[in-house]
């Protein structure tokens, strides 16, 4: 089915809930690791060899915690009018 959103098992993720747990928090924290790095090397590219990375990596933190706090806020803001308004 084209439309299909569930992608069929042989093109499915691989499942690590065989693996012991140290073993996950193990593949988590490289996934952190790895995100982080692909992050800073996106940000040394567009401020350039030169570029101070610790300033470029501070202002994109606080532009993301910013927009953090703002989507925290709408989900509050909406879960409280749906309280107020019998789930409505």
């Amino acid at each position: 089915m084209p439309s299909q959103l569930i992608p069929p098992p042989h093109l499915a993720p691989p499942s690590v809930a065989h693996l012991p747990l140290e073993k996950r928090v193990e593949l988590w924290a490289e996934l952190v690791d790895e995100s982080e790095t692909l992050l800073r090397a996106g940000l040394r590219a567009r401020i350039g060899p030169d570029g101070d990375l610790q300033d470029a990596y501070r202002q994109w933190y606080a532009r993301h915690m910013e927009e953090h706090d703002r989507m925290l806020f709408a989900l509050a803001e909406n879960m409280s009018r749906r309280e107020a308004g019998n789930g409505e």
